[in-house]
């Protein structure tokens, strides 16, 4: 491979893209054969990693004892170059009494109520409605979205590392969240962007109000879920799973198609596809309730 090549943004390691850095430890060296199907990716590794011959040729690697670190340090100066050109962007004030940014595209028939805010690029469908007190950021949404009043999406994701004192260092948040079509979030949800990829929300996802989102989430089509949820990053909500009040879900668990969690339940591990599962921690309910 040459020597330099150009590295355009951030992925992550479980879904890489070609030219773009991420970082990978230990606990998730398997994801290192996704490399296989890119190029020209720079990967902070954790060391005593083993990493294939064939993967070293087609990618570079940076060997670390904090692989987090040096990826968040390099993916800030991305960030930094990112908002020196936002600073530069305004936002104006529309006659309907909410905050536009620039390069915005707005579908037709869309309604948006006063005292939202419509970030720089952000791209909303058609037939969206937008209710009052609304932040929408980083975003591409399809058409008839529903926000109601004072959800946020697109906001930065909760991702820290350490420095060499142990001072907690935060990992820059470049990635976008992307809405299907007739998708609902409830009122004061906050869907947070991908830290190193996108956070996705598929056709028909359907959220309650108080439910929050973290990064580079997955959630496919027909997952509803209910009011005080909490889905932590890297998850997948597979297609037609319903997550019931004040559940929890653990960071980069997968959950099957069909699926019910019960209400108040704590999903520390992966989940079956046609099942129920309730407690903490959730467990598969065998049986009926009765």
């Amino acid at each position: 491979m040459e020597k330099d090549f150009d590295i355009v943004g951030v992925s992550y390691v479980g879904n890489p893209r070609s030219h773009t850095a991420m970082f990978v430890t230990k606990k998730a060296a398997g994801l290192l054969e996704n490399l296989r199907n890119t190029s020209h990716c720079l990967v902070f590794a954790e060391a005593g990693i083993e990493v294939d011959m064939s993967l070293q040729a087609i990618h570079r690697f940076v060997f670390t004892e904090y692989p987090q670190l040096e990826y968040a340090r390099f993916a800030n100066r991305i960030y930094q170059a990112h908002c020196a050109q936002e600073k530069k962007k305004k936002y104006v004030l529309q006659s309907a009494g909410y905050y536009m940014g620039e390069n915005v595209i707005i579908g037709d028939n869309a309604y948006i109520e006063p005292q939202c805010v419509i970030g720089h690029g952000v791209v909303i469908g058609r037939n969206a409605v937008v209710l009052a007190g609304t932040v929408i950021k980083n975003s591409v949404i399809g058409d008839d979205f529903l926000a109601n009043e004072h959800a946020v999406i697109g906001a930065f994701g909760f991702t820290m590392t350490e420095d060499e004192d142990h001072n907690r260092f935060r990992i820059p948040t470049l990635g976008k969240v992307m809405v299907g079509n007739q998708v609902e979030i409830g009122a004061h949800d906050n869907i947070s962007c991908g830290t190193g990829g996108n956070t996705m929300l598929d056709d028909h996802v359907k959220l309650d109000a108080l439910v929050y989102i973290g990064h580079d989430v997955h959630l496919e089509r027909n997952v509803e879920i209910a009011a005080g949820s909490i889905i932590g990053g890297f998850t997948v909500i597979k297609e037609g799973t319903y997550v019931g009040i004040n559940s929890s879900v653990r960071n980069r668990i997968t959950i099957g198609e069909n699926t019910v969690i019960g209400m108040g339940s704590n999903v520390t591990k992966n989940m079956e596809s046609d099942i129920t599962a309730v407690g903490n921690p959730a467990r598969i309910l065998r049986g009926n309730l009765e």
